[in-house]
Protein backbone atom coordinates (compact mmCIF):
# COMPACT_ATOMS: atom_id res chain seq x y z
CA UNK A 1 0.00 0.00 0.00
CA UNK A 2 1.07 3.84 -0.49
CA UNK A 3 2.66 5.74 2.47
CA UNK A 4 1.33 9.22 2.42
CA UNK A 5 3.63 11.80 1.16
CA UNK A 6 2.31 15.16 1.00
CA UNK A 7 4.67 16.69 -1.84
CA UNK A 8 3.81 13.82 -4.03
CA UNK A 9 0.69 13.98 -3.48
CA UNK A 10 -0.11 18.09 -3.97
CA UNK A 11 1.55 16.66 -7.76
CA UNK A 12 -1.84 14.86 -7.80
CA UNK A 13 -3.68 18.65 -6.58
CA UNK A 14 -4.70 16.78 -3.47
CA UNK A 15 -4.20 19.40 -0.62
CA UNK A 16 -4.53 16.98 2.39
CA UNK A 17 -2.77 17.04 5.93
CA UNK A 18 -0.79 14.17 7.20
CA UNK A 19 -1.72 13.75 10.91
CA UNK A 20 -4.71 11.07 9.92
CA UNK A 21 -4.38 7.77 10.51
CA UNK A 22 -3.01 6.49 7.68
CA UNK A 23 -4.82 3.23 7.21
CA UNK A 24 -7.77 4.42 8.77
CA UNK A 25 -10.80 2.14 8.75
CA UNK A 26 -14.20 3.80 8.16
CA UNK A 27 -15.85 5.90 10.80
CA UNK A 28 -18.52 3.33 10.81
CA UNK A 29 -16.19 0.36 12.51
CA UNK A 30 -16.66 0.66 16.13
CA UNK A 31 -13.21 0.05 18.10
CA UNK A 32 -14.66 -3.22 19.32
CA UNK A 33 -15.72 -4.20 15.94
CA UNK A 34 -12.56 -3.21 14.82
CA UNK A 35 -11.07 -6.05 17.01
CA UNK A 36 -13.75 -8.70 17.03
CA UNK A 37 -12.57 -8.38 13.05
CA UNK A 38 -9.06 -9.27 14.37
CA UNK A 39 -9.55 -12.14 16.47
CA UNK A 40 -8.81 -15.61 15.45
CA UNK A 41 -11.80 -17.01 17.09
CA UNK A 42 -12.58 -20.89 17.09
CA UNK A 43 -14.86 -20.63 14.57
CA UNK A 44 -12.37 -18.67 11.99
CA UNK A 45 -9.50 -21.49 12.76
CA UNK A 46 -11.23 -24.40 12.43
CA UNK A 47 -11.49 -23.95 8.61
CA UNK A 48 -8.81 -22.96 6.07
CA UNK A 49 -10.49 -21.38 2.52
CA UNK A 50 -8.75 -23.53 -0.56
CA UNK A 51 -10.82 -21.74 -3.65
CA UNK A 52 -13.34 -18.69 -3.64
CA UNK A 53 -14.95 -18.59 -6.66
CA UNK A 54 -16.86 -15.44 -6.96
CA UNK A 55 -19.68 -14.07 -8.99
CA UNK A 56 -20.62 -10.59 -8.63
CA UNK A 57 -22.56 -8.33 -10.87
CA UNK A 58 -21.63 -4.86 -10.69
CA UNK A 59 -24.32 -1.60 -11.81
CA UNK A 60 -22.72 1.65 -11.62
CA UNK A 61 -26.13 3.41 -11.94
CA UNK A 62 -27.44 2.44 -8.41
CA UNK A 63 -23.98 2.39 -7.45
CA UNK A 64 -24.74 -1.86 -5.97
CA UNK A 65 -23.81 -5.22 -6.18
CA UNK A 66 -25.17 -8.40 -6.31
CA UNK A 67 -23.54 -11.79 -6.45
CA UNK A 68 -22.20 -15.13 -4.69
CA UNK A 69 -19.25 -16.60 -3.21
CA UNK A 70 -18.34 -20.63 -3.44
CA UNK A 71 -16.28 -20.83 -0.76
CA UNK A 72 -14.67 -24.31 -1.21
CA UNK A 73 -12.67 -24.95 2.92
CA UNK A 74 -11.08 -27.53 4.60
CA UNK A 75 -12.14 -28.56 7.99
CA UNK A 76 -9.08 -28.08 10.61
CA UNK A 77 -11.19 -29.07 13.22
CA UNK A 78 -14.35 -30.58 13.75
CA UNK A 79 -17.02 -27.68 14.33
CA UNK A 80 -20.83 -27.69 13.45
CA UNK A 81 -20.76 -23.62 13.43
CA UNK A 82 -17.83 -21.27 11.33
CA UNK A 83 -17.84 -17.22 10.78
CA UNK A 84 -17.62 -15.30 7.97
CA UNK A 85 -17.69 -11.48 7.91
CA UNK A 86 -19.55 -8.91 6.21
CA UNK A 87 -20.31 -5.25 7.28
CA UNK A 88 -24.03 -5.11 8.67
CA UNK A 89 -24.45 -2.45 5.43
CA UNK A 90 -24.27 -5.43 2.95
CA UNK A 91 -27.04 -8.12 2.99
CA UNK A 92 -26.73 -12.00 3.29
CA UNK A 93 -29.49 -13.35 0.74
CA UNK A 94 -29.09 -16.77 1.41
CA UNK A 95 -26.52 -19.72 2.27
CA UNK A 96 -26.62 -22.86 0.38
CA UNK A 97 -24.83 -26.13 1.94
CA UNK A 98 -24.83 -29.94 -0.66
CA UNK A 99 -27.81 -27.41 -2.45
CA UNK A 100 -29.86 -26.71 1.38
CA UNK A 101 -30.02 -23.52 2.95
CA UNK A 102 -28.28 -22.93 6.11
CA UNK A 103 -29.57 -21.47 8.85
CA UNK A 104 -26.89 -18.25 10.21
CA UNK A 105 -27.30 -15.63 12.21
CA UNK A 106 -25.77 -12.09 12.12
CA UNK A 107 -24.14 -9.80 14.87
CA UNK A 108 -23.08 -6.54 13.62
CA UNK A 109 -20.15 -7.56 10.97
CA UNK A 110 -20.19 -11.42 11.93
CA UNK A 111 -22.32 -13.94 10.29
CA UNK A 112 -22.44 -17.10 12.01
CA UNK A 113 -23.29 -20.46 9.75
CA UNK A 114 -24.87 -23.41 11.66
CA UNK A 115 -24.65 -26.71 10.09
CA UNK A 116 -26.98 -29.23 10.79
CA UNK A 117 -24.24 -31.63 11.74
CA UNK A 118 -20.78 -31.84 12.53
CA UNK A 119 -18.00 -31.16 9.66
CA UNK A 120 -15.41 -34.03 10.31
CA UNK A 121 -11.57 -32.81 10.73
CA UNK A 122 -9.86 -33.05 6.94
CA UNK A 123 -12.74 -32.87 5.25
CA UNK A 124 -13.08 -30.87 1.86
CA UNK A 125 -16.56 -28.70 1.69
CA UNK A 126 -18.18 -26.19 0.03
CA UNK A 127 -20.62 -23.52 0.54
CA UNK A 128 -22.55 -20.87 -1.37
CA UNK A 129 -23.42 -17.10 0.01
CA UNK A 130 -25.21 -14.96 -1.80
CA UNK A 131 -25.14 -11.36 -1.18
CA UNK A 132 -26.29 -7.83 -2.50
CA UNK A 133 -26.31 -4.44 -1.43
CA UNK A 134 -24.51 -0.99 -1.56
CA UNK A 135 -20.87 -1.37 -0.56
CA UNK A 136 -19.16 0.90 1.28
CA UNK A 137 -17.85 3.60 -1.04
CA UNK A 138 -14.28 4.84 -0.08
CA UNK A 139 -13.58 7.95 1.64
CA UNK A 140 -9.94 8.53 0.53
CA UNK A 141 -8.71 5.70 -1.59
CA UNK A 142 -6.83 3.44 -1.44
CA UNK A 143 -5.94 4.65 2.19
CA UNK A 144 -9.72 4.82 3.50
CA UNK A 145 -11.15 2.71 1.18
CA UNK A 146 -14.02 0.80 -0.30
CA UNK A 147 -15.55 0.99 -3.69
CA UNK A 148 -15.03 3.82 -6.27
CA UNK A 149 -17.13 5.34 -8.43
CA UNK A 150 -16.15 7.73 -10.96
CA UNK A 151 -16.52 8.87 -14.43
CA UNK A 152 -13.77 8.80 -17.00
CA UNK A 153 -13.14 12.50 -18.63
CA UNK A 154 -15.38 11.22 -21.67
CA UNK A 155 -18.04 10.54 -18.93
CA UNK A 156 -18.22 6.47 -18.94
CA UNK A 157 -18.50 5.05 -15.69
CA UNK A 158 -15.12 4.25 -14.46
CA UNK A 159 -15.37 2.01 -11.07
CA UNK A 160 -12.05 0.65 -8.70
CA UNK A 161 -12.07 -0.88 -5.30
CA UNK A 162 -9.41 -0.32 -2.72
CA UNK A 163 -9.83 -2.13 0.61
CA UNK A 164 -6.86 -3.31 2.48
CA UNK A 165 -6.84 -1.00 5.66
CA UNK A 166 -10.35 -1.26 5.57
CA UNK A 167 -10.81 -5.09 4.45
CA UNK A 168 -13.03 -7.27 1.93
CA UNK A 169 -15.39 -7.76 3.72
CA UNK A 170 -16.86 -4.34 3.13
CA UNK A 171 -17.93 -5.99 -0.15
CA UNK A 172 -17.62 -9.46 0.10
CA UNK A 173 -18.63 -12.40 2.28
CA UNK A 174 -15.16 -14.30 3.56
CA UNK A 175 -13.18 -15.15 5.64
CA UNK A 176 -11.64 -11.41 6.06
CA UNK A 177 -8.06 -12.44 8.16
CA UNK A 178 -4.82 -12.02 7.02
CA UNK A 179 -3.53 -15.66 8.06
CA UNK A 180 -6.09 -17.01 5.51
CA UNK A 181 -5.65 -16.90 1.92
CA UNK A 182 -7.69 -18.51 -0.65
CA UNK A 183 -5.27 -21.11 -2.69
CA UNK A 184 -7.05 -19.98 -6.03
CA UNK A 185 -9.92 -17.69 -7.08
CA UNK A 186 -12.12 -17.70 -9.59
CA UNK A 187 -13.93 -14.13 -10.75
CA UNK A 188 -17.01 -13.86 -13.01
CA UNK A 189 -17.28 -10.00 -12.61
CA UNK A 190 -20.63 -8.54 -14.98
CA UNK A 191 -20.47 -5.26 -15.62
CA UNK A 192 -22.91 -2.60 -18.26
CA UNK A 193 -21.66 -3.57 -21.48
CA UNK A 194 -19.12 -1.39 -23.63
CA UNK A 195 -17.40 -1.10 -20.50
CA UNK A 196 -14.88 -3.51 -19.68
CA UNK A 197 -14.30 -5.47 -15.95
CA UNK A 198 -10.70 -6.49 -15.31
CA UNK A 199 -10.23 -8.51 -12.07
CA UNK A 200 -7.00 -9.84 -10.96
CA UNK A 201 -5.05 -13.25 -12.77
CA UNK A 202 -5.64 -14.23 -16.32
CA UNK A 203 -8.77 -13.77 -18.72
CA UNK A 204 -10.26 -16.90 -19.21
CA UNK A 205 -13.64 -16.10 -21.54
CA UNK A 206 -16.21 -13.31 -22.08
CA UNK A 207 -19.85 -13.50 -22.71
CA UNK A 208 -22.83 -11.62 -23.25
CA UNK A 209 -24.70 -11.49 -18.88
CA UNK A 210 -28.18 -10.19 -21.30
CA UNK A 211 -30.24 -7.12 -19.73
CA UNK A 212 -27.25 -4.79 -20.86
CA UNK A 213 -24.31 -6.84 -19.06
CA UNK A 214 -21.27 -8.82 -19.73
CA UNK A 215 -19.39 -11.07 -17.75
CA UNK A 216 -15.57 -11.65 -17.55
CA UNK A 217 -14.17 -14.63 -16.34
CA UNK A 218 -11.28 -14.19 -14.51
CA UNK A 219 -8.44 -17.42 -12.97
CA UNK A 220 -6.17 -16.75 -10.07
CA UNK A 221 -3.98 -19.79 -9.97
CA UNK A 222 -2.06 -18.75 -7.10
CA UNK A 223 -2.61 -17.97 -2.86
CA UNK A 224 -4.39 -14.38 -2.89
CA UNK A 225 -5.20 -12.47 0.19
CA UNK A 226 -8.76 -11.14 0.22
CA UNK A 227 -7.50 -7.02 0.27
CA UNK A 228 -6.11 -8.19 -3.10
CA UNK A 229 -9.20 -9.13 -4.80
CA UNK A 230 -9.55 -6.61 -7.30
CA UNK A 231 -12.76 -4.98 -8.64
CA UNK A 232 -11.98 -2.27 -12.01
CA UNK A 233 -14.29 -1.20 -14.76
CA UNK A 234 -13.98 1.37 -17.38
CA UNK A 235 -13.74 2.18 -20.93
CA UNK A 236 -10.41 0.45 -21.43
CA UNK A 237 -8.01 -0.08 -24.27
CA UNK A 238 -6.10 -2.91 -23.92
CA UNK A 239 -1.98 -2.79 -24.50
CA UNK A 240 0.07 -6.31 -24.63
CA UNK A 241 3.78 -6.97 -24.13
CA UNK A 242 5.99 -9.70 -22.71
CA UNK A 243 8.92 -9.73 -20.89
CA UNK A 244 11.52 -12.29 -21.34
CA UNK A 245 12.86 -13.10 -17.36
CA UNK A 246 13.25 -16.37 -15.78
CA UNK A 247 10.35 -17.45 -18.54
CA UNK A 248 8.30 -15.27 -20.58
CA UNK A 249 6.17 -13.12 -18.72
CA UNK A 250 2.67 -11.47 -20.24
CA UNK A 251 2.21 -7.91 -19.84
CA UNK A 252 -1.42 -6.51 -20.21
CA UNK A 253 -2.20 -2.99 -19.77
CA UNK A 254 -5.71 -1.42 -19.54
CA UNK A 255 -5.49 1.93 -19.68
CA UNK A 256 -8.36 4.89 -20.50
CA UNK A 257 -8.65 5.30 -24.54
CA UNK A 258 -7.23 8.48 -24.70
CA UNK A 259 -4.02 7.21 -23.09
CA UNK A 260 -3.23 4.67 -24.56
CA UNK A 261 0.04 6.08 -26.67
CA UNK A 262 0.53 7.94 -23.44
CA UNK A 263 0.67 4.47 -21.36
CA UNK A 264 2.57 2.75 -24.37
CA UNK A 265 5.69 4.71 -23.84
CA UNK A 266 5.14 5.49 -20.55
CA UNK A 267 4.91 1.61 -19.30
CA UNK A 268 8.29 1.03 -21.16
CA UNK A 269 9.87 0.96 -17.53
CA UNK A 270 7.94 -2.07 -16.50
CA UNK A 271 10.41 -4.58 -17.92
CA UNK A 272 13.40 -2.09 -16.55
CA UNK A 273 11.34 -2.33 -13.09
CA UNK A 274 11.33 -6.38 -13.57
CA UNK A 275 14.59 -6.81 -14.31
CA UNK A 276 16.20 -4.75 -11.17
CA UNK A 277 13.60 -6.71 -8.56
CA UNK A 278 14.23 -10.14 -10.27
CA UNK A 279 17.59 -9.76 -9.90
CA UNK A 280 17.29 -8.80 -5.89
CA UNK A 281 14.29 -10.62 -5.41
CA UNK A 282 14.36 -14.06 -7.46
CA UNK A 283 11.44 -14.56 -10.14
CA UNK A 284 8.27 -12.86 -10.39
CA UNK A 285 6.38 -14.86 -8.12
CA UNK A 286 3.39 -14.97 -10.37
CA UNK A 287 4.17 -15.64 -13.67
CA UNK A 288 1.16 -18.29 -14.04
CA UNK A 289 -1.36 -15.19 -13.55
CA UNK A 290 1.03 -12.87 -15.64
CA UNK A 291 1.48 -8.84 -15.17
CA UNK A 292 -0.86 -6.30 -15.21
CA UNK A 293 -1.63 -2.15 -14.70
CA UNK A 294 -4.45 -0.90 -14.62
CA UNK A 295 -5.40 2.77 -14.44
CA UNK A 296 -7.73 3.71 -11.81
CA UNK A 297 -9.13 6.39 -10.51
CA UNK A 298 -7.30 6.31 -6.97
CA UNK A 299 -3.67 6.63 -6.94
CA UNK A 300 -2.41 3.49 -7.02
CA UNK A 301 -3.09 -0.24 -4.98
CA UNK A 302 -0.61 -3.19 -5.00
CA UNK A 303 -3.94 -5.61 -6.26
CA UNK A 304 -1.91 -8.95 -7.32
CA UNK A 305 -1.23 -9.70 -10.71
CA UNK A 306 -3.31 -6.34 -11.74
CA UNK A 307 -1.62 -3.33 -10.07
CA UNK A 308 -3.50 -0.15 -9.81
CA UNK A 309 -2.56 2.69 -11.47
CA UNK A 310 -3.61 6.25 -11.26
CA UNK A 311 -0.32 8.41 -11.25
CA UNK A 312 -1.36 10.11 -14.41
CA UNK A 313 2.26 9.15 -15.93
CA UNK A 314 4.26 10.91 -13.86
CA UNK A 315 8.02 10.33 -12.96
CA UNK A 316 9.49 11.27 -9.82
CA UNK A 317 12.77 13.63 -9.38
CA UNK A 318 14.93 10.17 -10.25
CA UNK A 319 13.12 9.14 -13.36
CA UNK A 320 10.38 6.90 -12.47
CA UNK A 321 6.80 6.48 -12.01
CA UNK A 322 7.11 5.60 -8.16
CA UNK A 323 3.28 3.96 -8.35
CA UNK A 324 4.86 1.27 -10.87
CA UNK A 325 7.74 0.74 -8.88
CA UNK A 326 6.31 0.48 -5.42
CA UNK A 327 2.79 -1.23 -6.15
CA UNK A 328 4.86 -3.84 -8.33
CA UNK A 329 7.67 -4.08 -5.46
CA UNK A 330 4.48 -5.59 -3.53
CA UNK A 331 4.32 -8.33 -5.76
CA UNK A 332 7.17 -9.99 -3.66
CA UNK A 333 6.74 -8.50 -0.41
CA UNK A 334 2.58 -8.41 0.71
CA UNK A 335 1.26 -10.52 -2.56
CA UNK A 336 4.40 -13.32 -2.67
CA UNK A 337 5.62 -13.20 1.46
CA UNK A 338 2.48 -11.87 3.19
CA UNK A 339 1.92 -11.15 7.16
CA UNK A 340 -0.54 -12.97 8.98
CA UNK A 341 -1.88 -10.07 10.84
CA UNK A 342 -1.35 -5.78 10.06
CA UNK A 343 0.68 -5.95 13.24
CA UNK A 344 3.56 -6.85 11.10
CA UNK A 345 2.69 -4.69 8.14
CA UNK A 346 6.09 -3.84 8.48
CA UNK A 347 7.30 -6.73 6.91
CA UNK A 348 5.22 -5.66 3.50
CA UNK A 349 6.02 -1.81 3.45
CA UNK A 350 9.52 -1.72 4.68
CA UNK A 351 10.92 -4.30 2.35
CA UNK A 352 9.50 -2.52 -0.34
CA UNK A 353 9.78 0.73 0.18
CA UNK A 354 13.70 -0.26 0.54
CA UNK A 355 13.11 -1.66 -3.03
CA UNK A 356 12.65 1.52 -4.79
CA UNK A 357 16.12 2.36 -3.54
CA UNK A 358 17.48 -1.05 -4.88
CA UNK A 359 15.79 -0.29 -8.34
CA UNK A 360 17.67 3.04 -8.33
CA UNK A 361 20.40 1.39 -7.27
CA UNK A 362 20.49 -1.47 -10.43
CA UNK A 363 19.73 1.18 -12.79
CA UNK A 364 21.74 4.04 -11.60
CA UNK A 365 24.24 3.18 -9.04
CA UNK A 366 24.67 3.22 -5.50
CA UNK A 367 25.84 6.53 -5.15
CA UNK A 368 21.86 7.48 -6.75
CA UNK A 369 20.52 4.74 -4.13
CA UNK A 370 22.19 6.75 -1.26
CA UNK A 371 20.81 10.00 -2.37
CA UNK A 372 17.13 8.56 -2.99
CA UNK A 373 17.80 7.18 0.53
CA UNK A 374 18.47 10.44 2.04
CA UNK A 375 14.84 11.45 0.35
CA UNK A 376 14.17 9.33 2.92
CA UNK A 377 15.58 9.84 5.92
CA UNK A 378 13.86 13.32 6.62
CA UNK A 379 10.56 11.77 6.71
CA UNK A 380 11.48 9.19 9.79
CA UNK A 381 9.22 10.21 12.80
CA UNK A 382 9.78 7.55 15.53
CA UNK A 383 7.07 8.00 17.99
CA UNK A 384 5.71 4.51 17.83
CA UNK A 385 7.00 1.35 17.44
CA UNK A 386 6.76 -0.71 13.74
CA UNK A 387 5.25 -3.83 14.68
CA UNK A 388 1.66 -3.51 15.90
CA UNK A 389 -0.67 -4.98 18.51
CA UNK A 390 -1.79 -7.82 17.54
CA UNK A 391 -5.65 -9.54 17.06
CA UNK A 392 -6.91 -6.30 16.75
CA UNK A 393 -7.38 -5.51 13.05
CA UNK A 394 -4.80 -2.77 14.13
CA UNK A 395 -4.25 -0.19 11.16
CA UNK A 396 -3.70 2.88 13.31
CA UNK A 397 -0.23 3.94 12.24
CA UNK A 398 -0.37 7.73 12.77
CA UNK A 399 2.85 8.50 10.55
CA UNK A 400 4.77 6.16 7.57
CA UNK A 401 7.79 4.50 9.84
CA UNK A 402 6.80 0.86 8.34
CA UNK A 403 7.81 2.71 4.92
CA UNK A 404 10.55 5.39 5.34
CA UNK A 405 11.97 4.11 8.97
CA UNK A 406 11.70 0.68 7.68
CA UNK A 407 13.80 0.97 5.07
CA UNK A 408 16.01 2.89 6.18
CA UNK A 409 16.45 -0.15 9.04
CA UNK A 410 17.04 -2.39 6.31
CA UNK A 411 19.51 -0.31 4.71
CA UNK A 412 21.48 0.30 8.03
CA UNK A 413 21.39 -3.63 8.55
CA UNK A 414 23.22 -4.39 4.89
CA UNK A 415 25.80 -1.55 6.04
CA UNK A 416 26.06 -3.13 9.41
CA UNK A 417 26.74 -6.66 8.15
CA UNK A 418 29.36 -4.94 6.03
CA UNK A 419 29.08 -8.04 3.12
CA UNK A 420 27.39 -7.18 -0.32
CA UNK A 421 27.37 -10.54 -1.44
CA UNK A 422 26.19 -11.61 1.88
CA UNK A 423 23.18 -9.32 2.24
CA UNK A 424 21.83 -9.83 -1.51
CA UNK A 425 22.04 -13.50 -1.09
CA UNK A 426 20.34 -13.01 2.30
CA UNK A 427 17.34 -10.87 0.45
CA UNK A 428 17.23 -13.46 -2.32
CA UNK A 429 16.67 -15.87 -0.29
CA UNK A 430 14.14 -15.11 1.80
CA UNK A 431 11.93 -14.51 -1.30
CA UNK A 432 12.45 -17.70 -2.36
CA UNK A 433 12.06 -19.64 1.46
CA UNK A 434 8.87 -17.93 2.20
CA UNK A 435 7.57 -17.41 -1.56
CA UNK A 436 3.75 -17.69 -1.64
CA UNK A 437 3.94 -18.25 2.97
CA UNK A 438 2.50 -16.28 5.66
CA UNK A 439 4.96 -15.06 7.94
CA UNK A 440 4.82 -13.17 11.06
CA UNK A 441 7.76 -10.64 12.47
CA UNK A 442 9.25 -13.23 14.13
CA UNK A 443 9.60 -15.91 11.48
CA UNK A 444 11.60 -13.12 9.62
CA UNK A 445 14.13 -12.37 12.33
CA UNK A 446 14.64 -16.02 12.80
CA UNK A 447 15.53 -16.06 9.10
CA UNK A 448 17.95 -12.83 9.31
CA UNK A 449 20.06 -14.80 12.22
CA UNK A 450 20.14 -17.99 10.51
CA UNK A 451 21.15 -16.79 7.09
CA UNK A 452 23.84 -14.18 8.02
CA UNK A 453 25.09 -16.28 10.53
CA UNK A 454 24.59 -13.23 12.90
CA UNK A 455 22.09 -12.25 16.18
CA UNK A 456 20.22 -9.22 14.71
CA UNK A 457 17.84 -9.72 17.99
CA UNK A 458 19.09 -6.74 19.72
CA UNK A 459 18.75 -4.73 16.24
CA UNK A 460 15.62 -5.61 15.53
CA UNK A 461 14.11 -5.19 19.27
CA UNK A 462 15.56 -1.71 18.73
CA UNK A 463 14.46 -0.49 15.18
CA UNK A 464 10.92 -2.55 15.21
CA UNK A 465 9.89 -2.40 18.94
CA UNK A 466 11.03 1.01 19.51
CA UNK A 467 10.14 4.37 18.67
CA UNK A 468 13.08 5.66 19.19
CA UNK A 469 16.56 5.35 16.88
CA UNK A 470 20.09 4.99 18.85
CA UNK A 471 22.37 7.60 19.76
CA UNK A 472 26.34 7.15 19.55
CA UNK A 473 27.35 9.32 22.41
CA UNK A 474 30.85 10.05 22.40
CA UNK A 475 33.22 12.62 23.50
CA UNK A 476 37.44 13.36 21.93
CA UNK A 477 40.50 13.91 24.71
CA UNK A 478 43.66 14.39 23.48
CA UNK A 479 46.31 11.62 24.80
CA UNK A 480 50.06 11.96 25.91
CA UNK A 481 51.68 11.62 22.03
CA UNK A 482 49.51 14.37 20.82
CA UNK A 483 47.04 12.49 18.98
CA UNK A 484 43.30 12.02 19.87
CA UNK A 485 41.19 9.46 22.41
CA UNK A 486 37.56 9.11 21.51
CA UNK A 487 35.50 7.10 23.93
CA UNK A 488 31.80 6.08 22.80
CA UNK A 489 29.01 4.27 23.55
CA UNK A 490 25.21 4.02 22.82
CA UNK A 491 22.04 5.72 24.17
CA UNK A 492 18.83 5.32 23.95
CA UNK A 493 18.75 1.82 23.08
CA UNK A 494 17.68 -1.37 24.47
CA UNK A 495 20.24 -3.76 27.07
CA UNK A 496 22.62 -5.52 24.82
CA UNK A 497 22.34 -3.29 21.07
CA UNK A 498 25.67 -3.50 19.91
CA UNK A 499 25.66 -2.81 15.92
CA UNK A 500 28.49 -2.68 13.85
CA UNK A 501 29.22 1.11 12.41
CA UNK A 502 31.17 2.70 9.89
CA UNK A 503 32.87 6.19 11.31
CA UNK A 504 34.73 9.03 9.57
CA UNK A 505 37.85 10.59 11.22
CA UNK A 506 38.75 13.41 9.03
CA UNK A 507 36.33 15.87 7.86
CA UNK A 508 36.79 15.07 4.03
CA UNK A 509 35.61 11.66 5.04
CA UNK A 510 38.52 9.99 3.62
CA UNK A 511 39.76 8.14 6.45
CA UNK A 512 37.04 5.44 8.65
CA UNK A 513 37.05 3.31 11.25
CA UNK A 514 34.90 0.27 11.79
CA UNK A 515 33.80 0.34 15.54
CA UNK A 516 31.08 -1.67 17.72
CA UNK A 517 29.82 0.40 20.44
CA UNK A 518 27.93 -1.25 23.36
CA UNK A 519 26.35 0.52 26.17
CA UNK A 520 30.02 1.01 28.09
CA UNK A 521 32.49 3.26 26.84
CA UNK A 522 35.30 2.00 25.07
CA UNK A 523 37.84 3.94 23.84
CA UNK A 524 39.67 4.32 19.78
CA UNK A 525 42.90 6.41 19.19
CA UNK A 526 42.86 8.58 15.99
CA UNK A 527 44.98 10.93 14.21
CA UNK A 528 44.77 14.75 15.07
CA UNK A 529 43.33 16.90 14.19
CA UNK A 530 40.58 14.68 13.66
CA UNK A 531 36.91 13.76 13.91
CA UNK A 532 34.63 11.47 15.15
CA UNK A 533 31.53 11.25 12.49
CA UNK A 534 29.20 8.60 12.01
CA UNK A 535 28.59 7.36 8.29
CA UNK A 536 25.09 8.71 8.69
CA UNK A 537 24.46 8.45 5.03
CA UNK A 538 24.42 4.64 5.98
CA UNK A 539 23.00 4.25 9.25
CA UNK A 540 19.75 5.32 10.71
CA UNK A 541 21.22 6.39 14.10
CA UNK A 542 21.68 9.97 16.04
Amino acid sequence: MLYFDAVLMQKRFIILTLFFSVFSIGSFVTDNEKKTHGTLTPMRTCFDVTHYGISVKVDPKTQTISGKNIISFRVISAFKILQLDLVKEMQIDSILFLGKPLQYTRKENIVLVNFTSQLPKNAFQQIMVYFSGKPHVAELPPWKGGFVWAKDPENNDWVGLACEGIGAYVWLPCKDHWSDEADSMDMFLTVPEGLTGVSNGRLIAQFDAGEGFRTFHWHVSNPINNYNISINIGKYAEIKDVYYGIKALSLTYYVLQDNKEKAEKHFKQVPKMLKAFEHYFGAYPFYEDGYKLVETPYWGMEHQSCIAYGNQYINNDFDFDFIIIHESGHEWFANSITASDPADMWIHESFTTYSEALFVEYNYGKQKAIEYLQTQRGKVVGKHPMVGPRNEFYHGFTDNDIYYKGSWMLHTMRNSLNNDSLWFATIKNLCLQFRHKIVRTEDILTYFNTATGQNWDQFFKQYLYCSSIPKLDFKITYAPNGKQLVNYKWTKCVKGFNMLVKVYTNAAKTEYLWVKPSQKYQIVEINAPGVFMIATELFLVE
